[in-house]
Parts: C-alpha cells; structure tokens; sequence
C-alpha cells in the first residue's frame, strides 16, 4: 500500500509543469533555510544563555565555598588570638578548669553575641575534652574522631574547616596552646554551620540553598534549606552522578525545566566529603525571554519565506517562457515534423541549447540514413556471431568442468573470481568459502600464513611472470596434496595486471612413488655392499677358527697359551655371529601383500610376549583408536617386526614399569607409538638405534632390530625414535594402502 502511495506521488511530480518543478524546490529551500536560520539562532541564544547560568550557579557555589574559608579564617584567628594569652596558657597548663571559666566567661558571650560563634572549646593532650563553655557540663571524653583536634596535638599547628562535632557540623578552627615550649592543650572556636546562615546567603545572593549530611552507603539526610517546598527534590535522582572534586551543574533538568541546580560536595579538613550543598536558582524570568524571542525569530521566518516565495515566482516565469518555447520546437522535431532549424534569440544558456538542438536536428538526419544501410545486414551478424559464441561458451565449460585438473582465476585484489568443480572435490573447500575470502589464495594455497599487506599477487607470483611452481596445498580437513601450478597473469593496455589464470595438476601420488622408489634403490645398493663384504670376511675368517681350534687342541691344558688360544676361539665365533646377523639383515624377501587386521595383529604379538611382560611385573597401558581400518601388508613380517620391537623394549625396562602402546589413524597412515621409560640410553644409543650391536650381553631383540625397520620401511611406512626425559617413543607410520597400490592407481 505504501509503495502504491509513493509511486502515485512520484507520477505526480512527473506530471506537473516545470514551473512548480523549479518553483516548489525553491520554495522549500527557502522554507528549510528560514527554518534552520531561526532553529540555529534559537539554540545558540539559548546555548548561551545556558552557559551564562552555568557559570552564574558556580558563581554562587564558589561564594559559598569562600564564605565558608572566610569563616574558618576568622575562627582561627580568633582561637590563635586566645592561644597567645599567658593567662591562658597557665591555667589551660595546671587544667584549672574553674579559672579558665572565669577568665573566658565575658570574651564567650561576647563574641557569641557580636560574631556570632557557637563552639568555645579547649582541650588537652592526647585529644581529651576539658571545657565547652557552650555545654559547660560536658568534659572528659575521648575526641579521637576530631581530625583537626588529632592534627593539632601532632603537629603543634592550627587546622581548621567542616567538622563534625558533638554539638553538630560547624565552621572550626584549632590552635595549639604552649607552655614552656610544651603542648599542653589546644583552644577551638567554631562558628554554627546552619539554616540561619543559608538564610544570610540567599537574602545577599537570591538562590536557595540546602544542605544535606552525606552518610556513605546510607545516602544524604537534609540538615538546612532555605526552601519551603521539597517535593522536587532532585538529589535521589542524581546522587550517583556527582563527583567528589567537580559539582554537577544541572540546567533545565527534565524534572524541574524551570529551575537551574548545582549538586557540590563539602569536605572536612582531610578532604573528606562531610556534606552536600544544593543551590537552586529559579530560571523563570529566563524562560519567559526565550519564549518572546522564539515568537519574533518565528514571525521574521514567515514573513520571508512569503517574500521569497512572490519573488521566486516572478523569476520562474522569466525563465520558463522560452524554454516553453523551445519544448514546442524540439516536440516537432522528434515527431519528424520539422526540417527546418530553430531560430536563435541569444547567445545565454537558451542560446546554446537552440544551438544543441539544431545540430541534434542534423545528426538525427544523418543517423537515419545510417540506420538504413545498418538495418539490411545487421540481424544476419548478430545471428552468426551468437551462434559462435553459445558454442565456443558450452565446450569451455563441459571441458573446464570435467577435466581432472584444478582451473582457476583470482583477481588482482585476490578475490577468486572462478574455480572448476574439481577444486572442492579435491581440496573440500566449497566455492562460497574461496570466493568470500581475499586472502584465501595466500594463505591457503600458496602457503603464506603471515600474508598481511603488500598484493596477493606479489606473495603468491612474486614478479608476476608467467611461472610453473611445485605447491603442498593441505586439504580443509585431512592430509596435503603436491601440485604443479602453471600460473598466467593476463593484463590490460597499460600493462597492469587484471587477473591470473592457472592450472593446478595433482602430483602427490608421483611424489609419493618418487620418493618410495629412491629409498628402495638405496636399501638395494647398500645391501649388494654389505653382502660383498660380508661374504669376503667370512672365508678368511673360517679359515682363523679352524687353525685356532687345532692349535688349542694341540696344547697342554696347564699351557698359558691354551687360554690365549680359547679367547681367539671366542673372538672368532663371536665374528662369525656377527657376519650371520649382518647377512640376516640384507637378506632380500618378498612380501606377500594381503588384508591385514593391525589392531588383531598387535594383540596377538603382544599375547606372545606376555609371558615376558609378567616376568618383570610390567605394567602394560593401551590406547586404540576405534575404528582403525585395515592395511595392506605381510602378516607375518609385520608380526615379526612388532614382536622384536616389543622384546627389545621389555628387555631394556627396569622391573614393574610402565609400558605404553598406542595406535590412531592420522590421514592415510595408521600410526603405532610404543613409549616406556629406561635409566640408562645415551645420545649415541639413539643414533644407532637400528644399527647392529654385538655387545657381549647383546640378545636377539637387539640383533633383529635393523630387519625391523627394513620391514617396515618396504612396507612404505616410517620408523622414527625418541628419547626425552628418560622417555623412549618409537613412532611407526604405516599407509592404509601398500605401494603396489599406488603404483597401479598411479597406471
């Protein structure tokens, strides 16, 4: 309904002439400055007017900050006047009390009657009462709570200001009184802090005045006020807005418009705030100014606007009748009725447009003949190259969008204006996440995690040159690919960059046979050597063993020879052992590559060593991740390899350890981590961890260790150790999918 009514007011417009289009415009920009004019000139008197108020009320607040100074002067002149009197000193000295009231008696009611004080105090050490002559029966207590008094007797100084004391909240000053270069007590006078000196100050400065006893958590009690009327009391909406060292200043507050209020606390002579003043000003004379001067500016502004609107009117009319005019002539010439060029009156802006209009006239002669000859081969063009581009369109995209390679275009701001279906197939990410992001290119497929400023072409292409790059692109939730990027940036006339298109082929399946088959050729090369040597040593070395043996036979047992011969005899069997380990080790075998359960497999090899896991009462902790899915290998050379690892952990554990066992899948791979805690491994224990040892203690375990990492590693898994904290971790990293596999995808 209201769209209905919005383009009803639209035609309207449209529709009217353009005389009222110029004139209502005007009319309103007249109306909005005459509006803004007053509206300016009224905020800003009244802005001033409220700043004259602000500072009138903090005029008023000052006064009564120094009235109250004022009197705190004159009460510590008057209480160091009496201090300085010998008489005084001496009897205040022996606390005769009797004396003092004799003495001070007529200078009391004196100064009650002509300065009107109420507090004629003295004290003695450390801060006790000894006589008020304005409640002559109250002595002897405690005034600990006085901090003037307190100050006083610690400083030997005069202290004054707002204070607190039994006979209520006074004006005070403090002197110390000295005998023989001793405190011996102190003199206070203190003038009434009431309604009659609230009432003073309004008779002399107009405002009201009331003050309230600030009691902390319990909030303000109202001690005096000038004002006979309370119910607009404005503190309890305001109380948690004043500040401790600046006053609230209130103008026209909502509650109380006709009214100005300043909210100013009182300290005592620490600084505490002991009281709160309000002073209240009535505004009314103010607000029946501002409300004349609002008639007047109202009055000016519509007598204007009516001046402007007649003068306006005027204006319109001049400058509307030969645009009419010319509207006439320029209907005729695009209904083809006219031929013949417009006449031209002047050389302003109307002058200009008959001129336009005329040349308008000649070209729309010269585009009709154009359009002619256009017309008799132009649709044929259009049909022809349509055709050719629907086609061209529809075999780029079947092929972009079926062939196994990632296509790719990202802009020069790094937004990822397209990338082909095989990009989310391959890597997950979908094409809403790619295209929203601009840095996803850089960090994500070319790697640069820290890319913050500078272009995306520059971290991605570096001199943006067309290049051919190897990338690791991770995939969005498991595992990384190698790809062969083929990157071509396109530009335009200047030579600037507008894009890059690219082609991404994935090669992590080559990388991964690559590297598979560099290993196997080096295991191969090595175990050929080793062979070579291995055969060559062990001739010679039969030949020792055998002459060693006869020469021992042919001694005397009591001979010393004979036990030399026996250590050569050791010492060769011992090598011989030795030859048998290394050609056990590079002995070629072939897998018989099947369906292996590895979590089944573990168990059954952990079953075979239990006998000696119980032996040293060792403790055995697993951690299998389920499901762990099947793998492609030997049952029984995995088995093989499993058992000796275990038996070499067992046999280098203390008694009654821990022994920890883990497995989990981790993208393609099953990974088996066995960690146990050992005393006594070095450095170059670690290093050559899969070396053949032949200690004289040295057991099987120990011997099959290297054949187990050859097990694995034709397997086309890993073998990884590590020693920290007296920890031992052996990694083992097996593919889900054997190398054969591969090889035969990969084809």
């Amino acid at each position: 309904m209201i769209n209905m009514y919005f383009k009803k007011i639209i035609s309207w417009i449209g529709d009217i002439s353009l005389r009222f289009k110029l004139l209502i415009p005007l009319f309103l920009f007249a109306l909005l400055g005459t509006s803004v004019f007053v509206y300016i000139g009224l905020t800003t008197q009244q802005a001033l007017i409220g700043k004259e108020e602000k500072k009138g009320i903090e005029r008023f607040y000052r006064v009564f900050l120094t009235i109250i100074d004022h009197k705190k002067d004159q009460a510590l002149s008057l209480s160091e006047t009496i201090a300085e009197n010998s008489e005084v000193r001496e009897l205040l000295a022996g606390q005769d009390r009797e004396g003092l009231i004799k003495l001070m008696s007529p200078l009391y009611h004196k100064l009650r009657a002509d300065y009107g004080i109420r507090q004629f105090h003295f004290h003695i050490p450390p801060g006790r009462s000894f006589l008020r002559f304005h409640m002559v029966g109250k002595h002897g207590d405690i005034l600990s709570y006085r901090k003037t008094i307190c100050e006083v007797m610690k400083t030997g100084k005069s202290a004054g200001g707002l204070e607190w004391g039994v006979s209520g909240l006074g004006i005070r000053g403090v002197s110390p009184v000295f005998y023989n270069k001793k405190i011996v007590g102190s003199i206070e006078i203190g003038f009434p802090f009431d309604k009659r000196m609230l009432i003073d100050l309004k008779k002399n400065w107009g405002p009201d005045y009331s003050v309230y006893e600030n009691k902390g958590l319990k909030g303000y009690t109202l001690l005096a006020t000038t004002r006979d009327n309370l119910k607009t009391c404005l503190l309890p909406f305001y109380s948690e807005r004043i500040k401790k060292d600046m006053p609230l200043i209130l103008i026209e507050p909502p509650q109380c418009p006709e009214h100005s209020i300043l909210f100013g606390f009182l300290h005592n002579y620490c600084g505490e705030p002991v009281a709160l003043v309000e002073i209240n000003v009535n505004r009314s004379l103010i607000i029946k100014r501002l409300f004349e001067t609002r008639k007047l500016m109202v009055l000016v502004g519509l007598i204007w606007s009516f001046v402007s609107c007649v003068l306006f009117w005027m204006l319109a009319s001049l400058f509307i009748r030969p645009i009419e005019k010319i509207v006439g002539e320029a209907g005729e010439i695009a209904e083809g009725k006219r031929e013949v060029h417009l006449k031209k009156y002047s050389n302003d802006e109307i002058g200009v447009l008959t001129q336009s209009l005329n040349m308008m006239l000649n070209a729309l002669k010269e585009r009709r003949r154009q359009i002619q000859d256009y017309a008799r081969t132009l649709e044929q063009k259009v049909r022809e190259r349509t055709s050719d581009l629907v086609s061209s369109e529809e075999k780029y995209r079947l092929l972009v969008d079926n062939v196994p390679l990632i296509v790719y275009r990202v802009l020069d701001d790094g937004t990822t204006e397209f990338i082909n279906p095989y990009f989310t197939e391959k890597l997950g990410y979908k094409a809403d996440e790619v295209v929203g992001d601009k840095k996803f290119w850089a960090k994500n497929i070319c790697g640069q995690k820290d890319f913050k400023g500078g272009t995306i072409l520059a971290a991605c292409w570096g001199e943006c040159r067309e290049l051919r790059v190897e990338r690791i692109v991770k995939h969005k939730e498991k595992g990384q690919f190698y790809f062969i990027d083929q990157a071509m940036p396109r530009r335009n006339s200047q030579g600037d960059i507008k894009w890059i298109d690219g082609i991404m082929m994935d090669i992590t399946e080559l990388k991964l046979l690559q590297d598979r088959a560099i290993r196997t050729e080096e295991i191969r090369v090595l175990g050929e050597i080793s062979a070579r040597f291995a055969h060559e040593i062990r001739n010679p070395l039969s030949i020792a063993g055998g002459f060693a043996r006869r020469l021992r036979n042919s001694l005397d047992e009591k001979d010393h020879n004979r036990e030399i011969a026996d250590i050569i005899l050791k010492e060769v069997a011992r090598l011989e052992n030795i030859l048998q380990v290394i050609l056990s080790t590079i002995e070629p075998f072939t897998l018989c590559i099947a369906e292996v359960d590895i979590t089944h497999l573990l168990e059954l090899c952990l079953a075979d060593v239990e006998d000696q896991i119980k032996a040293k009462r060792i403790v055995l902790e697993k951690s299998i991740s389920t499901p762990v899915p099947k793998i492609q290998g030997d049952e029984s050379f995995l088995c093989r390899a499993f058992e000796t690892l275990f038996q070499y952990a067992i046999s280098i554990m203390a008694d009654a350890e821990k022994l920890f066992i883990s497995m989990f899948q981790e993208s393609d791979y099953v990974v088996i981590i066995i960690r146990h805690r050992v005393e006594a491994f070095s450095e170059d224990d670690l290093e050559q961890f899969f070396l053949p040892r032949f200690t004289a203690g040295a057991v099987c375990p120990i011997q099959e260790l290297p054949l187990s990492k050859v097990i694995i590693h034709r397997h086309g898994g890993k073998i990884d150790v590590s020693f920290n904290n007296k920890i031992i971790e052996i990694r083992i990293e097996l593919p889900i999918r054997s190398p054969g596999t591969l090889r035969e995808q990969l084809v």
